[in-house]
């Protein structure tokens, strides 16, 4: 998955909690600012320097962190299905065993449920 993916998938899957603290600190416009230009094309990291975001924050790295800690990937099943980015837009891919309950997990970027595929 190359950095842009990665960087997407974080943000989107962190949108949740950053609406939480950017709506506490009053700062929910220059969120959705930076979601609207996500949508447009804009790359994640070129959004994140005016929200005062580092970048190892969605990566999960730096200081007193581990790589990947919020971005490790989720095992594939060998059978069943596989909710997907509705857009193919980042990688992720959340798997559901056969008769298991649907993810909960949704598109937070563009606020649509995910893509059900095959495993």
């Amino acid at each position: 998955m190359t950095d842009d993916r990665r960087f997407l998938l974080a943000f989107c899957q962190a949108l949740p909690e950053l609406l939480l603290v950017t709506r506490a600190q009053g700062a929910e416009a220059a969120l959705e600012e930076a979601a609207e230009r996500v949508r447009a094309g804009t790359p994640v990291l070129h959004v994140l320097p005016r929200l005062g975001i580092p970048p190892h924050v969605l990566t999960g790295t730096g200081p007193g962190r581990r790589a990947g800690d919020m971005l490790a990937p989720l095992p594939r099943p060998t059978s069943g299905e596989t909710y997907r980015c509705p857009d193919g837009a980042c990688g992720l891919e959340v798997p559901r065993a056969p008769g298991g309950p649907i993810p909960k997990e949704r598109c937070w970027l563009r606020n649509r449920p995910l893509t059900a595929g095959e495993a």
